[in-house]
């Protein structure tokens, strides 16, 4: 694990939070690849703490199913191609459900919606492909919001550990720039009240994901169970 921004501790910060801020970016965003073991003295010296913050995050991560105990330590723990359907088909329910929403009750404006396409369209332009998997997410949990559905939103991101790792590893600036339009036609549908147009925009992103999980599980078996 390299010393990076992400490894500075805030002067506010607790050793405990600290310590699982570093970790659970790390897993989520695939710097830490499935397989890879981790002992709690090595975590503690890198991140110059005492083993007690790095012995209760681990244990929480693995309450998460972010890491797999092993003897002397813990292992980032391989995806699940069945959770990440799974996790898709609740998305794609309870996405709908909160498009619905949207539409029958349309917010006093979209300009959160509007400045993350912005964003996404900035850094496919910056060639930030590294951006996109995080700036999906933002896009949707902006759209939770502005139905009033955080806490719904919430819920969802703690059962999408595996789907969200799927989506770091896409590297394709075409497949992200899709992605992108797709979430410009969602906002064009809700400004225009085109319930239809939105829907099919939203579809067309879930339905993106089985074909890449294929395509993943081939390129790369071992981050896979």
């Amino acid at each position: 694990m390299q010393t990076d921004i992400r490894t500075v501790r805030a002067s506010e910060e607790s050793a405990r939070a600290f310590v699982y801020r570093v970790l659970s970016t790390y897993i989520r965003e695939m710097f830490l690849h499935p397989g890879e073991k981790l002992a709690e003295t090595d975590v503690a010296a890198e991140l110059q703490v005492s083993r007690t913050p790095v012995h209760d995050t681990f244990s929480r991560l693995e309450r998460e199913k972010m890491l797999r105990p092993v003897p002397r330590g813990a292992v980032v723990p391989p995806l699940s191609a069945d959770t990440i359907r799974q996790t898709v088909w609740m998305h794609r329910t309870v996405c709908q459900a909160v498009l619905g929403e949207l539409y029958n009750h349309r917010p006093a404006t979209l300009e959160p919606l509007e400045r993350c396409v912005a964003a996404e369209l900035e850094a496919l332009q910056g060639g930030a492909i590294v951006k996109m998997a995080r700036l999906q997410l933002e896009f949707h949990r902006t759209l939770y919001t502005l139905a009033g559905r955080e806490p719904v939103m919430e819920a969802m991101e703690r059962n999408s550990g595996d789907l969200y790792r799927l989506l770091r590893m896409l590297e394709n600036a075409d497949l992200w720039r899709y992605v992108a339009d797709q979430h410009s036609a969602i906002v064009q549908g809700l400004a225009m009240r085109d319930y239809e147009l939105a829907a099919r925009a939203l579809e067309a992103e879930h339905d993106l994901v089985e074909p890449l999980l294929e395509e993943c599980r081939y390129r790369q078996p071992y981050f896979f169970e």
